[in-house]
C-alpha cells in the first residue's frame, strides 16, 4: 500500500473503526439531518518507511469545511491562556514584529489576530471554511476563502503557519510539497505546523482523538521525515498541552537535509512498537468503557458528556448505541441547539445541567478538569467527574 507522506509501497493496515460519522464538527440544526449524516470506516494504516498513521479508506469526495465547520476553541480560558502564552513565546523567538504573516487554514481567524496583535503584524488567512465577522476585526488582516496553492507564494509572507490543517489532508506529500514550491528561494520565511500527537493516541489508546475528518497522524519522526523529504530544515519540534499537540518549526533549504534529526524525532521502530502495543490494548479499553457506562446505567445515574465537536463523535461513535448519555454540553455557543452529526444528540449549554442535575460528567479533555469543576461547582453541583 502506498504511503502519501513518503510514497514509500510499506504501508499496511492495523486497526479497523467500522461505522464512523464522516463529519464531526459541522452544525446541523435538526436531528433528521444529523443521523442522516452517512458513516464510513475508518483503517488505520502504519507505513514502515517514515511512521506515518493515516485512513487507508478516507473518501477524498467528501465536502468537510465549506458547510458550517466549527472549530472554534477559544471560548474556553484555559485554551485562551495557553495560546496566548505560546504565540508571545513564538515571536520573541522569532523576533515577529512588524511582520507579514500567512496562516494556512486559519479557520475564524482567531490565531491569526492574535499574532498579529501581539507583534503589530500584517496577516492573510487562507481557507475555505472562513466566516465573515466571527473575529476581532484588524485592518490589517484580510481572509482568503479558498484552498491554499501555490499561487498564494505570491503574497508577502516572513511567517507561514498552519494549525490543525495538515491532519485534515489526506495527501500530505503534496501538500508540504504545494507549501515548499510556492515559497521558492525565500531561505528567511518561518514555517510553523500544529497537529495532534498520534503519540499520546497510542499510548494512552486515545479512542476518542480517531474520527474520520483526522485522516492524518503525526509523531515527531513522522513530521519531521515529511519536512525534510520536502525541502525544510527542521528548527524545532516540541509538544505542549498535555503532550496532546504537536509543533514543528522549520525554514526552507535548497540543501539536502534527509539526515539531520532532531532530538524529538523517534525510529520508526519505536513508533511500530507503539502501534503494536496500541492493536493490543485498545479492545480492552473499549470493553471497560462499556462496562463502565452500562454500570451507570443499571444504577440509573444520569451522565452528561462536557465537551462536543470531534471528541464527542469520537466517544459516542463507539457507545451511543448503550444509550447511556442523553445530553452532551460545549462552552461553545455557535455549537449549542445544534445535533451531533451521525448521533442526533443535541448540544446544550452548561447553564443546562442546573436544571439536569447529572450524577455524572464524562470531560472529553482532561486539561480543562479544573476549569469545568469549578463551573459545575459554582451551579451549585458536584457530581462525579470522569476524565478522559
Amino acid at each position: 500500500m502506498k504511503c502519501l507522506n513518503c510514497n514509500s509501497t510499506r504501508a499496511e493496515n492495523f486497526y479497523l473503526i467500522k461505522d464512523a460519522p464522516v463529519q464531526s464538527i459541522v452544525t446541523i440544526k435538526s436531528f433528521e439531518e444529523a443521523v442522516a449524516i452517512p458513516k464510513k470506516d475508518i483503517t488505520l494504516a502504519f507505513c514502515k518507511e517514515c511512521g506515518f498513521v493515516f485512513n487507508s479508506t478516507f473518501d477524498t469526495t467528501i465536502d468537510h469545511y465549506t458547510k458550517g465547520y466549527e472549530d472554534q476553541q477559544g471560548f474556553s480560558p484555559t485554551f485562551t491562556k495557553f495560546i496566548n502564552d505560546f504565540t508571545q513565546r513564538f515571536i520573541d523567538k522569532y523576533d515577529i514584529y512588524g511582520k507579514d504573516v500567512i496562516e494556512v487554514g486559519c479557520g475564524k481567524g482567531d490565531f491569526l489576530n492574535l499574532i498579529c496583535k501581539l507583534g503589530n503584524n500584517r496577516g492573510i488567512g487562507i481557507d475555505p471554511a472562513y466566516v465573515p465577522g466571527r473575529s476581532e476585526p484588524n485592518p490589517n488582516i484580510r481572509f482568503i476563502k479558498e484552498f491554499y496553492s501555490e499561487k498564494h507564494g505570491d503574497l508577502p509572507a516572513d511567517v507561514i503557519v498552519c494549525r490543525h490543517t495538515l491532519e485534515h489532508i489526506h495527501d500530505t506529500g503534496n501538500f508540504l510539497s504545494t507549501i515548499r514550491n510556492s515559497i521558492k528561494n525565500n531561505k528567511e520565511v518561518v514555517v510553523l505546523f500544529e497537529v495532534p500527537s498520534i503519540v499520546r493516541i497510542l499510548k494512552i489508546n486515545a479512542f476518542w482523538d480517531i474520527f474520520y475528518e483526522h485522516c492524518s497522524y503525526f509523531s515527531a519522526g513522522s513530521l519531521g521525515r515529511l519536512f525534510r523529504l520536502n525541502g525544510f530544515e527542521i528548527i524545532d519540534i516540541y509538544v505542549e498541552y498535555d503532550d496532546q499537540y504537536l509543533f514543528i518549526e522549520a525554514k526552507p533549504s535548497n540543501e539536502k537535509v534527509v539526515g539531520n534529526t532532531h532530538p524529538k524525532e523517534e525510529a520508526v521502530h519505536e513508533l511500530k512498537q507503539l502501534v503494536d502495543q496500541f492493536v493490543v490494548n485498545i479492545n480492552n479499553q473499549l470493553e471497560e468503557w462499556e462496562k463502565r457506562l452500562l454500570m451507570q446505567k443499571d444504577e440509573g445515574k444520569k451522565v452528561v458528556m462536557w465537551g462536543g465537536g470531534s471528541k464527542a463523535v469520537g466517544f459516542l461513535t463507539h457507545f451511543n448505541k448503550l444509550n447511556v448519555i442523553e445530553h452532551v454540553v460545549d462552552i461553545n455557543p455557535h455549537i449549542q441547539g445544534n445535533f451531533i452529526p451521525g448521533i442526533g444528540i443535541q448540544y446544550k449549554n452548561p447553564e443546562f445541567l442546573k436544571e439536569y442535575v447529572p450524577d455524572t460528567v464524562i470531560i472529553m479533555n482532561g486539561i480543562y478538569r479544573n476549569e469545568i469543576r469549578d463551573s459545575l461547582s459554582n451551579m451549585g453541583l458536584a457530581p462525579e467527574i470522569i476524565c478522559m
